[in-house]
């Protein structure tokens, strides 16, 4: 058992203590000079002994009490006990047979549960879909008790992350089974929505935009959808992108108005950042920020004579990436490269599980009350004695 203070930091309120100090002190120099006749005969030269005497100690002191308690009080003190004995976990990811996970983890006198919403019993079915294994292990590493040992079993092929290797406060016994995590989720994302509005003229262009949105769709199959219209067409609601390949027109300012991000060919606004460029050095296009949107100034046509990069294997991906230049963080890794990091300290510990430890929080600030009463009730005392 021991005390740990989660701010530390907090003591230094305790300089706070010189305060009563002082204003006994000076209420102690405030001496009434009540002259009589016999003092004549005293020389000046002679003065009188003072010794350093504190007026009213019994309030001194509780006003003291008062003021290291508030300090212990924004430290933070936390009571740590002996962690409870625990029963060891063993969790088993989606896409690891349960014979395989029971030969790898080796643990006989354990909780098997498989890494999924509520935990299930491993006796249950395993879950369809995929999970979110990082949010999982997090959530886990919280409800357990601290004593608890903890083997969690994964796949070769990892998925369900969120772009972060996980961290926790406990060692976990990370093993390492042959397999896959499926692909399927339980909820199918919105689907990204690409409006394309041309004129005659431009139409030729749509080949490579169909082209761009089948790229993207390999790799996320079915999550891009692709609008092409004449120019006269509204552009619904549930586009997430546009592509304009015609003369600008009311319907275009009013989507960069309200936010959107637009790629606007034969527009020659150099302002913003440079986007693209030839072999040359010259700038193809610009990024250019509105209020609240966005706009891709390409300053030629929608074609290879304008645009030479509209060949480049890459240029699916330099398209999303200017439509939206945030990278998605990965869903899935080697399970080797994701072993969790312990990142245990005591706020971590304290947070994590009430059976570990105690905040005294609560017991402070009524103490700190009490103390509070008990001054206003000596101050208010010495005050009548001294009137009467």
């Amino acid at each position: 058992m021991s005390l740990v203070l989660l701010a530390p930091l907090g003591l230094a309120a305790l300089a706070a203590l010189a305060l009563p100090l002082l204003i006994h002190l000076v209420r102690r120099l405030e001496l009434t000079t009540t002259e009589f006749a016999a003092l004549r005969w005293i020389s000046e030269r002679m003065r009188p002994q003072r010794r350093l005497r504190f007026e009213r100690p019994w309030l001194l002191l509780i006003r003291l009490a008062l003021l290291a308690l508030l300090a212990v009080l924004l430290a933070r003190p936390v009571w740590r006990g002996d962690a409870l004995p625990a029963r060891a976990w063993v969790v088993v990811a989606p896409g690891v047979a349960l014979a395989d996970a029971r030969a790898a983890a080796g643990v006989v006198d354990a909780e098997w549960h498989w890494l999924a919403p509520d935990f299930p019993r491993v006796e249950e079915a395993p879950p369809a879909a995929s999970v979110a294994v990082a949010s999982l292990l997090r959530e886990l590493d919280a409800t357990l008790p601290p004593a608890a040992a903890l083997t969690v079993v994964v796949p070769e092929q990892l998925a369900g992350l969120d772009g972060e290797r996980p961290r926790l406060s406990r060692a976990v016994d990370w093993r390492i089974v042959p397999g896959s995590t499926s692909d399927t989720v339980a909820s199918t994302p919105e689907p990204v929505r690409l409006a394309v509005r041309y004129t005659p003229e431009s139409e030729p262009a749509l080949r490579y935009l169909r082209a761009a949105v089948a790229a993207w769709n390999q790799r996320e199959r079915g999550h891009y959808e692709l609008d092409a219209q004449p120019a006269d067409v509204p552009v619904a609601d549930t586009t997430s992108w546009l592509v304009w390949l015609a003369p600008p027109s009311p319907a275009l300012a009013r989507w960069l108005d309200a936010g959107g991000t637009a790629l606007v060919s034969h527009d020659a606004d150099t302002n913003g950042e440079p986007l693209w460029r030839d072999t040359g050095g010259r700038v193809l296009a610009h990024r250019v920020a509105n209020d609240k949107g966005c706009r891709i100034a390409l300053h030629g046509g929608f074609t290879p004579a304008d645009l030479p990069e509209l060949l480049d294997a890459d240029f699916p991906d330099r398209l999303r990436t200017a439509f939206d230049p945030a990278p998605a963080a990965p869903t899935r890794a080697a399970a080797a490269t994701m072993r969790p990091r312990v990142e245990a300290g005591p706020e971590a510990m304290s947070l994590r599980s009430p059976t570990s430890a105690r905040a005294l929080d609560v017991w402070l600030a009524l103490l700190i009350a009490i103390l509070f009463l008990l001054e206003r009730f000596v101050a208010t005392r010495v005050r009548t004695q001294g009137a009467a």
